[in-house]
Parts: C-alpha cells; sequence; structure tokens
C-alpha cells in the first residue's frame, strides 16, 4: 500500500460530472505523473487530495487510514502539501513572509525570518533574497518560489499541479531537480500535466481522461502519448492574401514598425515579459497589468480576494476565473471599417468600435465549442455570445497562447487562427514563448 490512494474518488459542479471512481496510489520515494488534457478533472482530483475541496464520493486514505481533510491547512499539518494552477503567493509581501504565512514561525522579527528562511532557500539550491518582495520576481522565479512554499512544511507528499505548462528552458530543469531531490529523500511526488514530454518522466504513470484514471506502462514513450491524444505535434496556418489593416510606426517606442493585412497572423516574439506588456498595452489600449502585479500578464490575485464573496454568473466564469496563472490571454476588438488603421504609437481609442475583456484562451475556445474538455461547463448563453463576439470583431490579440495549453487545445487554437485568416480578419500573437511563432504565418522579432 502506498503513503496516499484514494478509492472510487468522485465529484461533481452541479450536473457536470468532474470524475467518477478515480483510483490512484502514491508511494513514498516516487514520482508519479498524472498526465490528461484540460478538462479531464486533474486539478480538481488534486484538490479533492490536499483539502481544498471535499469529494462527493470514495474516500483518500493517508497511511493506511481513511482521511476527511476538510482544508489545505489540515492537509499540511498531515503532511500533504500542493501547488495549485491558482496564483497563492501574496504580491505585497517579502519572500520569508510568503514562505513562513500560515505556519507557527511567522515573527515579527523580519531578521529571524529571512535568517530562517535564506537556510532553507540555500538547501534547495534557490538564490532568492528573503526580504524581496515577490511583486518584483519574474514569473519563472515566482513558480520555483511557489515550490519553497509548499516544501517549507516538509511534506510526505508534494503535488505540482501542473507547472510544467508555465516553465521552459533552465527553470524546468532546475524544478526537476528540486523534485529528484526530495524523491530521494523519500517524499511521494505527484506530478500532473498535459505535455507529453514531460508525462513519460514518472517512477509511476498514470492517464486520465472522461472514463477515469487508468495506469500507463513504464515504457510508454512520447510518440505513444501523441496517438493517444489523438492529435500530431506539427500543426501550421496558412496566410490568406488580404488588404492592410494596421500600420503602426515605432509601435511602443520599440523603433519597429507594425504593418498587418487581413488575413494575416502575426507573432510578435519578445525577449522578456515587460517587452510583452509593452505591446500589449500598445495594440489592446488594456493594461493585463496593475502595479502590484507580476510578468503573467494577468493581475496577481491578491491574497484575501482568494477567500471574498464575490460571485459569478457562471460554472464556466467561476472555473476560468480561478485558474488564470496557467493560461493566455485574449482580447477581440472591433475596428472601424472606414480606411486603413495609420498611426506612429499605438492603436487610437477613435479608431476602436468595441473591444472585449481579456479573457483566457481557454474560455475563449470553450465558448467556440473548440475545448471538448470544458463544454460541459458553458452555458447556450456563454457560447451564443461567444460566436457573436467572434464574428463581430475583426482583430485579435492573443497574449502567450500557449501557456497551459495541452496539445488537443493547441491544435484547436491553431484551427481557430486559420479560421481568422480565411475569414479576412487578422490576429497578433504577442508572446516571449519560442513556439508561439509556430502559430503564426509570419514572425517580427523584437530583441534588445
Amino acid at each position: 500500500m502506498g503513503i496516499l490512494e484514494t478509492k472510487g474518488l468522485g465529484k461533481n459542479f452541479g450536473e457536470n460530472n468532474v470524475f467518477r471512481n478515480a483510483d490512484i496510489e502514491l508511494e513514498s520515494g516516487l514520482l508519479t505523473v498524472l498526465g490528461g488534457i484540460n478538462g479531464s478533472g486533474k486539478s480538481i482530483l488534486v484538490k479533492t487530495i490536499s483539502g481544498d475541496i471535499l469529494p462527493d464520493s470514495g474516500k483518500v486514505i493517508f497511511e493506511g487510514s481513511p482521511v476527511d481533510l476538510t482544508s489545505i491547512a489540515e492537509a499540511r499539518r498531515l503532511g500533504i502539501s500542493a501547488i495549485y494552477q491558482e496564483y497563492m503567493l501574496v504580491p505585497d509581501l517579502t519572500v520569508a513572509e510568503n514562505i513562513l504565512l500560515g505556519s507557527d514561525k511567522f515573527t515579527i522579527s523580519r531578521r529571524k525570518m529571512n535568517d530562517q528562511v535564506s537556510r532553507f532557500l540555500e538547501q534547495l539550491g534557490l538564490e532568492f533574497d528573503p526580504s524581496s518582495k515577490v511583486s518584483s520576481f519574474s514569473s519563472d522565479d515566482q513558480v520555483l518560489l511557489e515550490f519553497a512554499v509548499a516544501a517549507f512544511s516538509r511534506p510526505k507528499v508534494l503535488i505540482l499541479d501542473d507547472l510544467f505548462s508555465f516553465v521552459r528552458g533552465a527553470t524546468r530543469v532546475k524544478l526537476l531537480e528540486m523534485i529528484d531531490s526530495f524523491k530521494k529523500g523519500g517524499v511521494a511526488v505527484l506530478v500532473t500535466t498535459s505535455d507529453p514530454e514531460v508525462m513519460v518522466l514518472g517512477d509511476r504513470l498514470f492517464f486520465m481522461d472522461y472514463s477515469g484514471i487508468k495506469p500507463l506502462p513504464l515504457q510508454t514513450k512520447e510518440s505513444d502519448i501523441w496517438k493517444m491524444l489523438g492529435v500530431s505535434p506539427e500543426y501550421s496556418v496558412a496566410p490568406v492574401g488580404g488588404e492592410p489593416l494596421i500600420d503602426i510606426d515605432n509601435l511602443a517606442d520599440t523603433g519597429l514598425d507594425l504593418r498587418l493585412k487581413r488575413g494575416e497572423v502575426l507573432c510578435i516574439s519578445c525577449d522578456n515579459g515587460v517587452s510583452v506588456r509593452e505591446f500589449t498595452r500598445a495594440l489592446t489600449r488594456q493594461d493585463p497589468f496593475s502595479e502590484n502585479s507580476v510578468a503573467m500578464l494577468r493581475e496577481a490575485k491578491n491574497f484575501f480576494e482568494r477567500f471574498s464573496s464575490r460571485g459569478h454568473s457562471s460554472e464556466a466564469e467561476k472555473y476560468f476565473s480561478s485558474n488564470v496563472k496557467n493560461t493566455g490571454l485574449v482580447s477581440q476588438i472591433m475596428l472601424k471599417k472606414s480606411r486603413k488603421f495609420t498611426s506612429n504609437r499605438s492603436l487610437k481609442k477613435s479608431f476602436i468600435l468595441n473591444k472585449e475583456s481579456l479573457v483566457s484562451v481557454k474560455s475563449f475556445l470553450a465558448g467556440l465549442g473548440r475545448a471538448p474538455g470544458f463544454s460541459g461547463l458553458m452555458r447556450d448563453d456563454d457560447t451564443k455570445l461567444s460566436h457573436l463576439r467572434f464574428d463581430a470583431c475583426d482583430l485579435f490579440i492573443f497574449i502567450r497562447p500557449l501557456i497551459g495549453l495541452d496539445p488537443v487545445s493547441t491544435r484547436a487554437l491553431a484551427e481557430v487562427l486559420q479560421e481568422i485568416a480565411d475569414r479576412s480578419k487578422a490576429a497578433v500573437v504577442i508572446s516571449d514563448e519560442i513556439m508561439s511563432g509556430r502559430l503564426c504565418t509570419r514572425i517580427m522579432n523584437k530583441c534588445n
């Protein structure tokens, strides 16, 4: 028997069955990877075994005994710690305050807290200043800091919910190194992911779809995962010739000139989050940041906001608004049709007839019926409104669109972008993700 297992676990949201009869077992000293597409229930399963929500059926067994986990704090006291898709850091607090928040080590002495956290970070191999505010951190560093927050309680079970959708390069390597270190220390580690590259890294492999959870043989290859998903890793968007739509000289004061035609999908390839922010402001006249935010292209969720009673109009809105960390954003804009837009810095208010609020790419795809995993969350009114917006708008700005998308959703996004081009609309992808250029017909590089 493993240190943690689930028996017949099930969860419903209204009439929408998220999962049922979910059986999974975690063993100390092993990395268990649970793969699956977006909407298959991985994140909700994580929350049911880490105290955030209660299951509707089945049971969680920890160290041989059934447990009723009613809170995250209770789960951590037992030894179960999780990193969720939601943004859990408090941007106004320091590194030390975030790590110690909620523990009995939080004191009024900053020096004592900084000293203790400094030693802990050194053990993890993280060179963070304990006195730095989280709001100054890059998105990659925040991911590593969230790992540190979850690891500080010295858990017996450590769960990472889809973090690998959010990091690349050196940060991904560092995250794998820290996971390996905890695994060698006897910790049971569970990683959920929609990335076939990560799915094959575990000591134990499971795959979750709408029928439940099934184990995979250890010899499963990445190519086998692509076959299970039913899509190919190759995709492209073909340009469609059209009339000039936008001419902007010196876009966002970068010295770059934007020339965009109808039927084009242009990638503005950025070198950092600051550039992404400035281009987003220039083209959408919206700022997905606040002074208190970090380079995630979404306003940082305040710690207290998580526990507020602010209502939502639908299950879809509730779901997508609570999963904003691992998702790109999209703005849909209706432009005046009388003439080509010409400017010297950014779109002018007078040229924008209507612009919709920034929404997640996942929500955008679900509203158009292109994300089957989320279809149960969407009301008929949501779907009708999404199609009306898509038909009416002729410029679509995507910001880091690949964050958090599984291969099926990425394929769906490529199909939507092709439809935008075919209908003589235009799209701009603003991103510092290398792979985003594959979704586009042309790339414009911004490098310092």
